[in-house]
């Protein structure tokens, strides 16, 4: 399908659609250009890897059930092969479908039905916190996909072992935004018990003790509810 508007040469306000059900594709591809989005829509993955040839997007929103590949194995291959946003739109469900979509890189992860305004909320959001230039942001911190690095700032970089970077990749939703417990200890792979809860702290202590930039990594406990990354954050 043929967007609407030409998309910008450096993918800023671009969003790939990929889904074959065309009536939930094209209204939401309506709704998301009404509030100022450039929307490119396929139904399928060989379309969404021939579209990403041709222009640079910020942002995927991906179905998992698609006619030609799982959508696992296409955000996988997005989250490793460029710095976009992963949304996940599937009527998968289920804890395991959302585990292994996080881990996959998903950013989000929204089953069918959806709201269309919190889904807009959640492009909105994402796009705000990935303001990355030449893969590292000069405001922030970037999380680098390739070398398990967070960069600080200032320059610093910090290797990540997988678990402190499966953490602050799920922290990753938008500047002051609490991350409950229980989405963390899923991203984590960890069981939302009190093993899944003191393991998480572990990591948490960890990683705080590993972050020396200046008064440490930005990360601020919300008691009772979850985490929340207080900076710039961008996944590339």
């Amino acid at each position: 399908m043929v967007p609407l508007f030409p998309l910008p040469s450096d993918g800023s306000r671009g969003i790939l659609i990929v889904e074959d059900d065309a009536d939930l594709a094209d209204s939401l591809a309506a709704y998301l250009r009404f509030d100022g989005y450039v929307v490119t829509v396929v139904g399928s993955a060989f379309a969404c890897y021939r579209a990403l040839g041709v222009t640079g997007y910020a942002l995927a929103i991906l179905d998992l059930s698609l006619p030609d590949q799982d959508g696992l194995v296409l955000a996988k291959y997005l989250r490793f092969n460029t710095s976009m946003r992963i949304i996940i739109l599937t009527a998968r469900t289920s804890i395991d479908d959302r585990a292994m979509g996080y881990d996959a890189g998903a950013d989000e992860y929204f089953g069918k039905p959806v709201d269309f305004e919190e889904l807009s909320a959640a492009v909105s959001r994402l796009l705000m916190s990935s303001g990355a230039d030449d893969g590292v942001a000069s405001h922030g911190w970037t999380l680098l996909n390739s070398t398990w690095e967070l960069v600080s700032p200032m320059g610093d970089r910090y290797v990540l072992t997988s678990k402190e970077f499966s953490l602050v990749q799920a922290l990753a939703v938008g500047i002051g935004v609490v991350v409950p417990h229980e989405e963390l200890l899923r991203a984590l792979g960890y069981t939302n018990d009190e093993y899944g809860r003191r393991s998480l702290e572990t990591i948490m202590y960890r990683l705080r003790k590993k972050i020396t930039q200046d008064d440490g990594i930005p990360i601020k406990t919300s008691h009772g509810s979850g985490y929340t990354f207080t900076a710039p954050l961008a996944l590339v």
